[in-house]
């Protein structure tokens, strides 16, 4: 073996290491993946894989994906307690934490309450383009996302159209939730677009937060 070559192989052999221990982690773990390393989340789906900034957006989406179809309120995805690294599955709300909506200002302002009319116009027409090409997964997820919309929608408006109202700390933890939520798909997709757009039909948010997969296509997430 030539000088160059034993010494090109003892440069890679110092990196080795590290390298080697990122994919003996990601060979376990072929399939869908968010894993935990010091300040950062490995996340793997479809192929791909991506290396994220660990925020608190992440860490409440892990509890959900955790969690299929059990529906946590903002203010326990808030709790210090709830950590993304314990599971939680017998954690479903059974009472509704929002029992009487104090009075205090709209759960839905006008500007929310547009931005939803205007989303799910955009929906109709993708619902209608999924028809037309004949994409049952496209049709699917944007009915699904219609059907979430109308729901939050049904939440915020009463008997005779009337505003339904929420005390304000609930208020600010519902906005603070979803905001880091929606911040961490966008950047998800960013780096896997097929996840952030997986997410972004599957996660719903609102005072009650959830992950709902698709029941005959659901993920075997790895943590």
């Amino acid at each position: 073996m030539s000088k160059e070559a034993i010494s090109s192989a003892k440069q890679k052999a110092k990196g080795a290491p590290e390298s080697l221990a990122i994919d003996s982690i990601l060979r376990r773990h072929e399939e869908s993946l968010f894993l935990g390393q010091n300040d950062y989340w490995i996340i793997r789906y479809h192929g791909r894989t991506a290396c994220l900034k660990a925020t608190r957006g992440i860490r409440y989406l892990v509890v959900l994906l955790r969690n299929p179809g059990c529906e946590f309120h903002v203010t326990e995805l808030l709790a210090p307690a709830l950590n993304a690294s314990t599971p939680v599955a017998g954690v479903a709300v059974h009472v509704r934490v929002i029992r009487g909506l104090h009075p205090g200002f709209p759960v839905l302002d006008a500007k929310a309450k547009a931005e939803c009319k205007c989303r799910l116009n955009e929906l109709r027409q993708d619902l209608s383009e999924a028809e037309r090409f004949n994409d049952p997964q496209r049709k699917t997820e944007a009915q699904n996302e219609m059907r979430a919309i109308a729901d939050c929608l049904g939440s915020a408006v009463g008997l005779g159209g009337r505003d339904r109202k929420a005390c304000s700390d609930t208020e600010r933890a519902r906005s603070a939730v979803t905001k880091c939520i929606r911040k961490s798909i966008q950047k998800i997709g960013s780096a896997i677009p097929s996840l952030g757009y997986h997410l972004a039909a599957r996660i719903k948010t609102g005072y009650f937060c959830s992950y709902n997969p698709h029941p005959d296509r659901p993920i075997a997430w790895k943590f």
